[in-house]
Parts: structure tokens; sequence; C-alpha cells
């Protein structure tokens, strides 16, 4: 679907000096209603703060291929991707108190397994290395006593 702000090609033939100045004052308009679209978007972003609401977020590029070449982590999760909030100071992503120790380093792993994909890996895809992840399971046995 061709872009509608675009303006159609017009043969040399066609272009009459009153043709020429029309396309000149559909660009100023184009122009004008895109830098209005900005400042509506500002403006609704300044309602929404003073109001105490967020702020339309600002997308940031992936840069998914980038970490990947780099050699970065696999699940692209990463302290320095932390948001923050109004005041500009720093989140965490982690839940308060979950930083005190790591909760599977002292477990005793009964099983370890290697899960294969369960559908074909598509042609051309990269490998990005394994992930080990820990699953607790409780298991009710029966247990009788006399």
């Amino acid at each position: 679907m061709p872009d509608r702000n675009q303006l159609p090609s017009i043969a040399e033939a066609q272009r009459t000096p009153l043709v020429e100045q029309l396309l000149e004052q559909i660009e100023q308009l184009l122009e004008e209603n895109h830098r209005q679209a900005e400042r509506i978007q500002q403006l609704r972003d300044e309602i929404a703060v003073l109001k105490g609401q967020r702020a339309k977020p600002k997308f940031k590029p992936s840069g998914m291929d980038r970490e990947t070449e780099r050699g970065g982590e696999a699940d692209g999760w990463d302290e320095r991707d932390s948001g923050s909030d109004e005041g500009g100071k720093r989140q965490s992503r982690k839940r308060p108190g979950s930083s005190k120790r790591s909760k599977t380093q002292h477990l005793t792993i009964h099983e370890t397994r290697k899960v294969a994909p369960t559908v074909a890996v598509p042609k051309g895809s990269r490998f990005k290395g394994y992930r080990d992840f820990v699953v607790q399971d409780l298991r009710i046995q029966p247990h009788n006593i006399r």
C-alpha cells in the first residue's frame, strides 16, 4: 500500500503552473500537518504527566542482532537494561529482597535432562548457546507409618 503522504508522479506534459502551485501547497500542508501532530503528542504527554499518568513511551531499536554478534546473554536480560522512574533514579528489574542469595545454588539436583526442540529448527537460524534452568517440582508419595 503506498504512503498516503507521498505525492504521485505527474507527467511533464501535465505539469502546468497551476498544478505546480497546487503541489507546493500540498507539500506545505503535509509538513504543517506533521509538525502539528508532533506538537499535539507533546501536549498530550504533558497533560498525562500533570495528571500523574505516564507519557507515551519512546521505543528504541531492539539491538538484538548487535548483542548476539557481540556474545551477549542468550535471554537478553541485563542489569544495564533497567528502567528509571519519574525521579530519574534507576530501578532494578529484580523484586525487593531477591538479591540476598541465589535461590537455586544450594539445591540438590536429582536429575539432569537435555530438552530437544519440539519443532524443526528453521533454516538460516543461528545457534545462540544453551541456557540452564532449574525446575523445582513437588512430589507427593505414599508414606505409611504404624
